[in-house]
């Protein structure tokens, strides 16, 4: 897998807000810029659920959505895409949509607002260095953003985490070639002091410098991943900006 000089990410929507005067809302959605040195590439990742609370964002943090070149969903839910119908028609027409699996309605809605479906049944590259994980059964069909940092490591962003966020973290190094892994931030899907333990330990004893466990990972498993990685363990929130690299 090619690698990255940079990655900025943008926590454009979150369960809790991280700067004073930024909107949240139960959901997720990042902005993702890619650099490479002389270009820079955006991909917008999940959309959240509201419209409303994503553009207050997306304005008061100066994100400009013509310079979005990708969006991901990382899955079906709303909480994730409830918000792509009101998004897609302010992107370049065409704009490639890298979805985890067929839908209908969801398809419908990329087509209809001139957006190009991809469906990543397997392990795709949507650019140099950046790449999904394939899709992920895990009670939900879902695939993760994996982006791969010159001598950093993977970067995985993980929407809900439904396949279980070690398999994720698995299934990143595995389509990657990659098994150094710098960061992993996005909703863990777990909520129990037991799972946010066993979650920590394998981060841990794979020496992940960054994780931010978010969105759909509850209190008590957050901590738990706090108590054990400390530092590293780190709150997201909207408007929490990450430039790594």
């Amino acid at each position: 897998m090619k690698d990255c000089r940079s990655v900025k990410i943008t926590t454009l929507v979150d369960n809790d807000a991280w700067m004073i005067g930024l909107a949240s809302s139960w959901g997720l959605s990042l902005y993702v810029e890619i650099d490479y040195g002389e270009e820079r590439h955006r991909i917008l990742m999940d959309t959240s659920g509201s419209s409303d609370v994503l553009f207050t964002n997306i304005r008061k943090l100066g994100v400009n959505l013509s310079d979005v070149e990708a969006v991901f969903i990382s899955h079906w839910h709303m909480d994730h895409c409830g918000s792509l119908s009101h998004v897609l028609p302010l992107l370049r027409p065409q704009t490639p949509v890298y979805v985890p699996s067929l839908n209908p309605s969801g398809i419908r809605t990329v087509r209809e607002a001139e957006g190009t479906p991809i469906v990543c049944s397997n392990s795709l590259s949507l650019m140099d260095g950046v790449m999904s994980t394939g899709e992920m059964i895990g009670g939900v069909s879902e695939h993760s953003l994996v982006i791969n940092l010159r001598d950093k490591g993977l970067v995985v962003l993980a929407g809900c985490s439904h396949p279980g966020i070690v398999n994720i973290v698995k299934r990143a190094q595995q389509v990657s070639g990659v098994s150094k892994v710098y960061a992993v931030i996005g909703g863990f899907h777990i909520s129990s002091k037991r799972e946010g333990a066993h979650v920590a330990e394998f981060l841990q004893k794979s020496d992940v410098k960054l994780v931010s466990p978010c969105h759909c990972t509850g209190a008590s498993a957050r901590d738990a991943i706090a108590d054990i990685i400390k530092s590293r363990c780190v709150k997201n929130g909207s408007g929490k900006v990450w430039t790594i690299g």
